[in-house]
């Protein structure tokens, strides 16, 4: 992904129009960083299986790409807030272009490739693969700020204050939420905390949607008396970011040879994913009544749902 910035650059050469001299040491300081990362790029090639998958590019990707740019920690943020970044952030720039003769001549041709050309190459490329993640794109917040402080010198002193301080406030907000035990979209700790304060022996946790099982790999201490039992081979062995799931004959055998098990859900999901979760969840529910399990009792959190099931007694 970091080799999109090369075509960025590209394009700033293009817009610069160097010399041939200049545009000759171009290349050369282009291919010998390029060859550097050779082995970096072997290793990744060779770790390809541990991608998840990426939602596909829609039409509204671009938009929704850029918006994400200008609002840092927007999950955090009210519509107001966002707002208030995207419009600072537009109005800095569109007066950068139009006092582009005022400021340095490199300073636009720099940056507004840097922030428009990866994005659109990566939204590009997702049409016949879809690769695209915004996490991806991080390497273009340089640019964004790079942008915002040219437009600062071309303003008098009182208005670089106003420019400044116009986004300071959202962003100070969304630093501080950012930073607070619930500011996840899912409440990790009712995982750990819900299962370790009902423990017994004979149990078991099964997991559906979003990753969600890898929290028994990070949390091995309290999950040491809860087996996985939806999962075969973990994501470390297999060296993926998924762990292995269960068929359905062998969860049946072990859900048959359980007592109790804890069904934990994950809601926090992308709009593509959430149809396929939905279905692994009604499976596993269906799983579970039919090996004889019944829910006992339930707990609600954010993202969560979070169900304990006893085996029915047998009947007399």
């Amino acid at each position: 992904m970091g080799l999109l910035l090369v075509a960025a650059h590209a394009v700033t050469a293009a817009l610069r129009r160097p010399g041939r001299r200049t545009l000759v040491r171009l290349l050369l300081a282009q291919t010998a960083g390029i060859a550097a990362v050779v082995p970096l790029l072997a290793l990744g090639f060779c770790q390809r299986s541990a991608v998840g998958e990426a939602p596909p590019a829609t039409a509204a990707t671009p938009f929704n790409s850029f918006i994400w740019l200008l609002t840092p920690g927007q999950d955090t943020l009210p519509t107001a807030l966002k707002l208030l970044l995207t419009l600072t952030a537009l109005t800095a720039v569109a007066l950068l272009v139009a006092r582009r003769h005022q400021a340095r001549p490199p300073l636009l041709a720099v940056g507004a490739p840097w922030l428009a050309v990866p994005p659109l190459l990566l939204i590009t490329a997702s049409l016949g693969q879809s690769l695209f993640a915004y996490r991806y794109l991080l390497f273009c917040l340089p640019a964004l700020a790079l942008l915002l402080a040219a437009a600062a010198t071309v303003l008098p002193l009182r208005r670089q204050l106003l420019l400044v301080l116009l986004p300071a406030f959202p962003i100070a907000v969304s630093h501080l939420a950012i930073r607070q035990q619930d500011s996840r979209s899912w409440d990790t700790t009712a995982v750990i905390t819900t299962p370790a304060e009902r423990a017994a022996s004979g149990g078991g946790v099964v997991f559906s949607g979003g990753r969600c099982d890898l929290i028994a790999s990070a949390h091995r201490g309290v999950f040491a008396r809860l087996p996985d039992l939806g999962t075969t081979e973990t994501a470390a062995d297999r060296g993926t970011l998924d762990n292995q799931p269960a068929d359905q004959v062998l969860l049946h055998r072990r859900l048959s040879r359980a007592s109790r098990v804890w069904h934990i859900t994950c809601r926090h999901l992308s709009t593509g994913s959430r149809q396929t979760a939905a279905r692994t969840t009604a499976s596993q529910e269906q799983a579970l009544t039919r090996a004889g399990l019944s829910p006992a009792c339930h707990h609600s959190a954010r993202s969560l749902e979070i169900t304990l099931y006893h085996r029915r007694p047998a009947a007399g």
